[in-house]
């Protein structure tokens, strides 16, 4: 009865054919068990790739003491509730073997800190983020140097996904208003029962993995480091050159897929309104708002395709903030601290 699942390519027949679950076939012996499989491994890695991917070269993310508040932040989003623990790759070095960085989660406040050597090299570590009401958290990461220069060439944060057997008992709905139930290997095997009730536990389950999200763009400026040069914010003549290209999903529009921005933005406080562009959506940061703080759009998939390389056939769009029209009343909102866009 394990809720046992394999990689689907790692065996011959493993991935069910899409012909053999159409209405009025003959339902063959493995198909129901290839398809339970597919649900549990599906399940275990579908939006684990990395969530957060961003580099600093030429020593930019770079401290020389211990900073008062963060250096970087990022929303973003949770697979499920069964996933509660994210892998951290990071790429940094101490000049005085002295140094670290930390990455905190907002919610119940877990933290992870990697030692710095003087070698620049890359490091692993997990965070344990608990558990999470929401369908997003906020992480921060601090560099901090107690002697020399801490600095950060690179950062890449993913879900860690999860292991076979998938524990027992239906993981509540997180994206899509279904719950999710790991289907059990040996009910799924030939000359056992196909009730109703195992349907329909299969088709919640799709219907809940068909909204999870992935991340399309994601970007943090840098604040409390040494360089006078670190990018703090997005200014509008970044948005084009730190946009960036994701594939368009055929049918996306008709499955109602929803995409959201996640901005974390504020005002000069020179007393003028700024707005926010993205895609076709927009919203005002008042001329009051000089601390930052998050706003959220949300939009279908663009009918209009952005790139379709030959090579690859592939339909791709450009995600990022966009320039007001030249005529438009006000000016865009250039301190954009954090920006991360994520849809199914």
């Amino acid at each position: 009865m394990a809720n046992t699942f394999s990689a689907p390519a790692s065996g011959s027949g493993l991935i069910p054919s899409p012909d053999a679950v159409v209405s009025g076939q003959i339902i063959q012996s493995n198909t129901i068990s290839n398809l339970s499989n597919m649900v549990n491994y599906t399940h275990a890695q579908l939006g684990c790739s990395p969530v957060v991917s961003q580099g600093w070269p030429d020593g930019v993310f770079a401290v020389t003491g211990t900073p008062t508040a963060p250096n970087a932040r990022w929303r973003i989003p949770i697979p499920s509730n069964a996933h509660q623990t994210l892998l951290i790759h990071v790429k940094a070095d101490n000049s005085s073997n002295s140094g670290s960085i930390t990455l905190e989660e907002l919610t119940n406040n877990n933290t992870s800190t990697v030692n710095l050597t003087s070698t620049s090299r890359w490091y692993e570590a997990t965070l344990s983020v608990g558990a999470q009401a929401g369908t997003y958290l906020e992480i921060t990461a601090t560099a901090d140097a107690t002697g020399g220069t801490t600095t950060i060439s690179y950062l890449s944060l993913q879900w860690q996904p999860l292991t076979s057997p998938l524990a027992a008992g239906v993981v509540s709905s997180k994206h899509g208003g279904s719950s999710i139930t790991p289907m059990g290997a040996n009910r799924s095997a030939a000359d056992n029962p196909l009730s109703s009730a195992r349907g329909v536990a299969l088709t919640n389950t799709l219907r809940e993995l068909a909204k999870r999200p992935r991340v399309f763009f994601a970007w943090s400026g840098l604040q409390n480091v040494a360089p006078v040069t670190a990018p703090k914010t997005l200014l509008p003549g970044d948005f084009s050159s730190k946009s960036a290209l994701s594939r368009k999903w055929g049918g996306s529009r008709a499955r109602e897929h929803e995409y959201e921005a996640h901005i974390y933005a504020a005002t000069h406080g020179n007393g003028h309104d700024r707005d926010i562009i993205w895609r076709d959506q927009r919203s005002t940061v008042p001329a009051a708002q000089v601390a930052p703080a998050w706003q959220i759009l949300t939009t279908d998939e663009p009918d209009r395709v952005t790139e379709r390389p030959p090579a690859a056939d592939l339909e791709l769009l450009r995600d990022g903030p966009t320039q007001p029209a030249e005529s438009a009343q006000r000016a865009p909102a250039s301190p954009i601290w954090s920006m991360i866009v994520w849809g199914p």
